[in-house]
């Protein structure tokens, strides 16, 4: 047994400097005799039963690509609600965001024995502000505003008429009732009658 183990390795290495000399080419010579080459039988795999010839290497294993988001800064997805529920945000709730009115301040006149009270009404500057007459006296009656942009409104008998204005730049504003001077629009100033 020993003897065998040691031929073993002798003649593997007897076999790989035959091969390594016939890789290398043989001579030639000058009598015309023909070079031989030996070439490698395949490589084989010894098993318990007989030989069998090696596998080729595995395939490579080929990856999932992990999909990636091109806007990194982007936030994440907001959970959704529950079908058949509706989500609860500020824009949902009564008196949330985007139920806001515009500010405006009022300013109402009344008309009573053909005079205007307040005489005076005094309004923050850069503010709309919505003017109102009331027919008190039971008769019709034409006011003018004497704002920038002059504004009429047409009272009926004991009804009342309304006017939107913008915002008013810092001064004092004629108001005439039936083409008289009546009162004033005051913008700056104490708010108030």
């Amino acid at each position: 047994m020993r003897a065998s183990c040691r031929l073993v390795p002798f003649a593997a290495l007897a076999a790989s400097t035959a091969l390594f000399a016939a890789g290398c080419g043989g001579s030639s010579s000058s009598s015309g005799s023909a070079t031989t080459t030996a070439t490698a039988p395949p490589a084989t795999t010894t098993t318990g039963t007989g030989t069998a010839p090696l596998a080729h290497a595995p395939e490579p294993a080929t990856s999932t690509p992990t999909p990636t988001n091109p806007n990194t800064n982007a936030a994440p997805p907001a959970p959704s609600a529950p079908a058949g529920t509706t989500p609860t945000t500020p824009e949902t709730k009564p008196g949330g965001a985007g139920d806001e009115q515009p500010v405006r301040v009022p300013a109402s006149f009344t008309v009573r024995a053909g005079r205007l009270t307040p005489a005076t009404i005094t309004v923050p500057p850069f503010l709309s502000v919505q003017v109102t007459v009331a027919a008190a006296d039971g008769a019709p009656h034409t006011v003018l505003l004497r704002t920038p942009t002059p504004q009429t409104l047409r009272v009926a008998g004991g009804k009342r008429a309304s006017v939107r204005l913008a915002g008013l730049r810092a001064g004092r504003y004629a108001v005439e009732l039936d083409g008289r001077s009546a009162g004033t629009l005051v913008a700056g100033g104490e708010v108030g009658p």
